[in-house]
């Protein structure tokens, strides 16, 4: 790994739509073969019906499915060698999700028992790396995907077992989950007007291309890359004492 796409297998989940849909496209036009699932079935034979015309019918599959459906879950990750796990808003879709795909995928990937070794790849956000006030609980899952992911890529054995894990964390996106935000999950949300949230959202490309920078580095594993409209930089999370007083003194 990386090597050339053409010859890899990748699995994606919440590919349907939005910025999933985006990175199947990205995939699919570097020449993998691409297999993506979504629970929404229907704008999920939507988008394979689109790629299916673009790329060819062999080379991109939709399977409907939930996360939280374990065995199917499982059915769908055999076999692949980069995995990419998109999650939403839904605490318990977010990490259930995210832990039992990354644990599945690793399961099949590992290299002493049968498995080629791959890349497994968790979509954080850029406040995995901060605090939000407008989004208080959408920030505690992106923070628990990317301690979680980089976590796993401490472990001694990875070069071994031939598995690499990396996190994407992208800034506020120009995506329908913006455009049409549901004000009823987001706390203070007069605090941000229209005018200002489309100043900070990045095009879906962009993003797209900052997945794909991590995909190809040459040596992957515990890499967190932050991307948005005019940063695409690698972060590492750091315990910052502050001393015995607080608040603190400056």
């Amino acid at each position: 790994m990386p090597g050339n796409l053409k010859t890899k297998k990748v699995f994606l989940t919440g590919g349907a739509q939005g910025l999933g849909k985006s990175y199947v496209d990205g995939f699919l036009a570097e020449g993998a073969t691409v297999v993506f699932g979504d629970i929404n079935g229907t704008v999920g034979a939507a988008t394979e019906k689109e790629f299916a015309e673009k790329y060819g019918k062999h080379k991109v599959k939709f399977i409907k499915f939930d996360v939280t459906d374990g065995p199917k879950f499982e059915v769908v990750v055999v076999a692949v060698e980069v995995v990419v796990k998109c999650m939403c808003f839904q605490f318990h879709t977010s990490q259930t999700g995210v832990v039992r795909g990354t644990f599945l995928a690793y399961k099949h990937m590992r290299k002493d028992k049968g498995g080629k070794g791959g890349r497994i790849i968790n979509i954080s956000s850029g406040f995995g790396l901060e605090n939000a006030l407008l989004v208080p609980v959408y920030c505690g899952t992106k923070h628990a995907i990317r301690a979680f992911t980089s976590s796993l890529a401490l472990a001694p054995d990875v070069k071994q077992l031939g598995i690499e894990f990396g996190v994407v964390c992208p800034g506020p996106t120009d995506t329908d989950l913006l455009r049409h935000l549901d004000h009823t999950k987001v706390r203070h949300a007069h605090l941000i007007t229209p005018d200002k949230l489309a100043a900070l959202m990045s095009p879906v490309d962009r993003i797209r291309c900052g997945l794909m920078k991590l995909v190809h580095l040459e040596e992957m594993n515990g890499a967190v890359l932050y991307v948005d409209r005019n940063e695409m930089n690698f972060y590492k999370m750091e315990k910052v004492n502050l001393g015995e007083n607080w608040p603190r003194q400056d």
